[in-house]
């Protein structure tokens, strides 16, 4: 963050001291915090991105790897040199990121008028596979139409059950008892149980006549969150699809055989979703640049949705009674969402066949799949 935006968010969290720029700087010059680390060893930093070449980084530009760099290896180093290792490294992967732009047709300008007032809501099939069916590896998030911050995301077996849908829905403004204003929604069955939740704790702030219409409806195309699951297919689930598609080629995961579709999200599923949760705090802590037709500040995704005051808006979110909460989670039958897939005695022989998945390396996911069904497949 720029000085001016880190001064605003000490001043709104830290009232009881004086800030200003100066201030500032003389506490920043105590605790040692520094923007960039220039005595950072070279060969650290050739460490660091060829540890991400090898991984899931390995589809970053120069400007998101830095940014990982940043917040996961804590290496604060100028952005250029970053620049010039990957040049170096990764000059295949730079030239194939690096195409040309294509004519596209004029845009509409969109605006949004705070943190809150617009969520942007969407599954995303990309590493389901064919008819969205063949791995079960189905993601579903939120994104703020204002300050472009991920709110939340899940990796799930299925994100068409319309129960588990409304039940993290639930669970998101559970946790603050602050809900958008309104929701824009594909019109498909995962979203009937959250569009109800969502009007039903609508109308009881008695703003809209109908209060239906607060879930705004719509083809994926036009969905804001449609154009960051490019930017997480293109940096991220490349990596985690070439693995699948050798599985299914070389004849270790066969996706109609339901003990191969457990084992595989028994294996996956936390791995993908921490590199997702990875991916999403990179994003959330990086700066958006000026675009155009886009009539919304620019700035940090955190800092824009905590600090709307800085950027002249207000956060439209709408306080939730906790009567109303419980009330609707107990009515639309969301708390009946199966919390596992897999059921108690699968998962336990899992568990000790090869236990901590979440702490396996994304590049070694396939080599434990294969060894899991093996040692599952001697032991039947």
């Amino acid at each position: 963050m720029k000085r001016k935006e880190i001064l605003f968010l000490v001043q709104k969290k830290f009232t009881q001291y004086a800030w200003s720029i100066a201030t500032l700087d003389r506490r920043l010059r105590f605790f040692d915090i520094k923007y960039i680390h220039y005595d950072t060893p070279l060969e650290d930093v050739c460490a660091a991105i060829d540890k991400e070449l090898q991984d899931t980084g390995k589809h970053l530009g120069y400007r998101a790897m830095n940014q990982k760099l940043r917040c996961h290896h804590n290496i604060l180093v100028p952005r250029h040199l970053v620049q010039h290792i990957l040049i170096e490294k990764d000059s295949e992967g730079i030239a194939l990121r690096n195409l040309k732009k294509k004519a596209k047709k004029p845009k509409q300008p969109f605006q949004c008028d705070g943190p809150l007032h617009l969520v942007s809501m969407d599954g995303h099939d990309k590493l389901c596979g064919y008819q969205n069916y063949t791995f079960p590896l189905g993601i579903y998030g939120a994104m703020d139409t204002f300050s472009r911050k991920i709110l939340f995301l899940f990796v799930t077996y299925s994100n068409s059950n319309p129960l588990i849908i409304g039940k993290k829905y639930l669970e998101y403004i559970c946790s603050s008892y602050v809900m958008p204003r309104f929701l824009r929604l594909d019109r498909g069955t995962e979203t009937g149980k959250m569009a109800t939740i969502h009007s039903f704790l609508r109308s009881k702030h008695g703003d809209l006549e109908d209060p239906t219409d607060s879930v705004i409806y719509g083809p994926s195309n036009t969905n804001k969150i449609e154009r960051w699951w490019r930017e997480l297919h293109e940096r991220l689930e490349k990596f985690f699809k070439v693995q699948l598609k050798k599985l299914m080629l070389n004849g270790k995961y066969h996706p109609h055989c339901l003990m191969d579709r457990q084992l595989l999200f028994y294996v996956y599923e936390p791995i993908v979703s921490r590199e997702c949760e990875i991916f999403v705090s990179n994003w959330n802590s990086h700066r958006i640049r000026h675009q155009k037709n886009i009539h919304l500040p620019t700035g940090i995704p955190d800092h824009l949705f905590q600090c709307p005051e800085f950027y002249g808006t207000t956060c439209k979110g709408l306080t939730i009674d906790h009567t109303d909460l419980k009330s609707i989670a107990e009515v639309s039958g969301v708390l009946c969402a199966p919390d596992e897939w897999l059921d108690e005695d699968f998962k336990k022989r899992c568990i000790e066949l090869l236990p901590n998945p979440e702490l396996i390396a994304s590049k070694d996911a396939a080599e434990k799949y294969c060894y899991l069904r093996h040692n599952f497949l001697s032991n039947c």
